[in-house]
């Protein structure tokens, strides 16, 4: 009984905390993220397949290449874009080609940015004094470069049974003296933005993954793209937007295998997509590899309120060039096995 009562006033504390903490001028993104979250659920409206005749159960065996790319040489970049589910065949190349180009600018050369915060909240409940902590990252990756027709070439591609493209990119870039304002300029951002509050047992931790890219053609249109991903507790919310249209896509539990496992692997399953999950998976745990390097800069005094305090910060920022050497699946995570090589 009584390790229940501590488990419902750690629970009921952490709400104050949230809520204590969501008042902070600082936290605007999470008036978004909760306006965005927080809806009636039975106003939900669920999608239904539009390009799929026959929807199958099975898992979608993905082919090799998504699990162990070429090895690059000779300056090249090897880069895989995944397009939605649910998309005309046409429509899923093109997708997943976008992406597939914006991420061999982001492998190339990328900047890396990462801020950390940490709070403590004091508050006392009836006759108790109660302790709680807030850990906020933030999480950048940025890039851009020129690049032409004859930079990007499409070395295999694959249709998964939820009509989803997965493109195989093999990307030379420019070399610098060549580039110029005739060639396209294609850049991408991805961003993970974190908050974890924690109260004894009670924790509830609410994250925001993005990334927006944007192809900008001489004498044309530029083209765009952006997706995210938002998750509070058990709910989250997947929207996608390219070429200026949103596209909505069902959700479903999604199963994909590796042709190499033994026939009874469970499949790595995606309740929002293959890019949904590849995305997110690959922010986080660059964030997290990010982490081990960062500089705690100062331990910081900064009282926000008279139950608030920041106590610490850490950064990290840094160039670097990316190869993601192999892919492995679990059956709700995927984890990367990625080179990076730092840059002046």
């Amino acid at each position: 009984m009584n390790r229940i009562k501590i488990s419902l006033l750690s629970t009921l504390s952490l709400i104050f905390l949230v809520n204590l903490l969501s008042a902070q001028s600082k936290e605007e993104f999470e008036k978004i993220f909760l306006k965005e979250t927080q809806g009636n659920t039975s106003t939900v409206v669920h999608e239904e397949f539009r390009n799929i005749s026959t929807l199958s159960y099975n898992p979608d065996t993905l082919p090799n290449w998504f699990f162990k790319t070429p090895t690059p040489t000779d300056g090249a970049v090897y880069a895989i874009g995944i397009s939605d589910p649910d998309l005309p065949f046409e429509d899923a190349i093109n997708q997943a080609a976008f992406r597939a180009k914006t991420m061999a600018i982001l492998y190339n050369r990328v900047q890396i940015q990462y801020f950390r915060d940490v709070y403590s909240v004091e508050y006392t409940e009836g006759r108790y004094t109660r302790f709680g902590q807030r850990f906020d990252t933030y999480f950048k990756l940025s890039a851009s470069g020129f690049a032409d027709s004859t930079c990007f070439y499409i070395e295999d591609k694959h249709i998964t049974r939820y009509n989803e493209a997965l493109v195989l990119v093999r990307y030379t870039p420019i070399e610098p003296s060549k580039a110029n304002m005739s060639n396209d300029l294609i850049s991408t951002v991805g961003t993970a933005l974190y908050i974890e509050a924690q109260i004894g047992e009670a924790f509830e931790p609410q994250a925001e993954y993005e990334f927006t890219s944007i192809i900008r053609i001489p004498n044309a249109s530029a083209q765009s793209s952006n997706f995210t991903y938002r998750k509070k507790g058990n709910r989250f919310l997947s929207m996608s937007n390219f070429m200026g249209k949103t596209h909505d896509f069902p959700l479903f539990t999604y199963r994909y295998s590796n042709p190499n496992w033994p026939s009874n692997t469970s499949p790595l399953v995606s309740y929002s997509g293959l890019w949904s999950i590849f995305s997110k998976k690959l922010l986080r745990q660059l964030a997290l590899e990010t982490e081990q390097s960062s500089i705690k800069i100062r331990t910081l005094d900064e009282q926000y309120s008279s139950q608030m305090r920041n106590l610490s910060r850490e950064v990290a920022i840094k160039n670097a060039k990316l190869h993601i050497n192999g892919i492995e699946f679990g059956t709700d995570s995927i984890v990367f096995d990625i080179n990076i090589i730092d840059l002046m």
